[in-house]
């Protein structure tokens, strides 16, 4: 994990300084295109959001699966109490939001600025913000993913060593199989999540003309994706009928 953030923030870093100097050099009275810098602000901003975000569910999958282990493996509850210890010490997580939090302001002036008049200064100087806002908190935050890691790992050799013993004594247990209300919830949210696109090319780049969008492939997507869920959850309710007639 902690090579493929850094592969991200990498690459975060370049598409936002270069961001930075497309504006600065339209501002100055340079040729460079407004569509070309707002091009690279959007790949930099995806770029952004995305890396943070990464950080920030990764930390909090953490949490759930130390947690998990903790109540269902017999993982000491020591790993638990220094991953709470690591949120409360750390400031990666704060860091990772704020970061986040500001290329988003920035983004929002540079589309206020094109229809409320407001100066172009005002965009840049929130972005040289966001800018250094988010090359501030890369350090911050690998130093906190690669002590995480360490965390997990540990975690996985303790795991590894409880399996080991259980084998010896014919004790380990089964794999719990996929639940069906569980692939639902998740069907539904990608039925949703489908539209995003849409919503993106309708809001983004056709300026609120969503005839030009299409609705291609995210209507097909979205509409698997609720078969799938209407099919888990009949599933999931037999199984709830069930257990309510065993119970009876």
């Amino acid at each position: 994990m902690f090579h493929y953030f850094a592969i991200a923030v990498t690459l975060t870093a370049v598409a936002l300084l270069t961001a930075a100097g497309l504006g600065f050099a339209r501002n100055l009275g340079l040729e460079v295109e407004s569509e070309t810098h707002f091009l690279v602000a959007l790949i930099a901003a995806i770029l952004a959001i995305g890396t943070n975000t990464m950080l920030i569910v990764f930390m909090i999958v953490t949490g759930r699966i130390l947690r998990e282990a903790v109540r269902a493996r017999d993982l000491p509850r020591e790993f638990l109490d220094e991953l709470n210890v690591f949120f409360a010490d750390k400031a990666a997580y704060p860091a990772a939001i704020g970061a986040a939090f500001s290329i988003v302001v920035a983004g929002v002036l540079a589309f206020a600025g094109r229809h409320y008049e407001l100066s172009v200064w005002v965009h840049g100087s929130v972005g040289v913000f966001a800018l250094g806002i988010n090359l501030a908190v890369i350090p911050i935050e690998l130093g906190a993913l690669k002590a995480n890691q360490r965390l997990v790992d540990r975690a996985a050799t303790a795991l590894n060593k409880i399996d080991a013993d259980l084998e010896e004594r014919g004790e380990l247990p089964e794999e719990e199989p996929l639940q069906p209300a569980m692939i639902a919830r998740s069907a539904w949210i990608v039925a949703v999540s489908a539209w995003m696109p849409w919503g993106y090319w309708g809001l983004v780049e056709y300026r609120g003309d969503f005839g030009r969008a299409s609705i291609h492939p995210w209507l097909e997507v979205s509409i698997l994706a609720v078969l799938v869920a209407w099919m888990a959850g009949r599933a999931a309710r037999d199984e709830r009928a069930a257990a309510d007639g065993e119970s009876n």
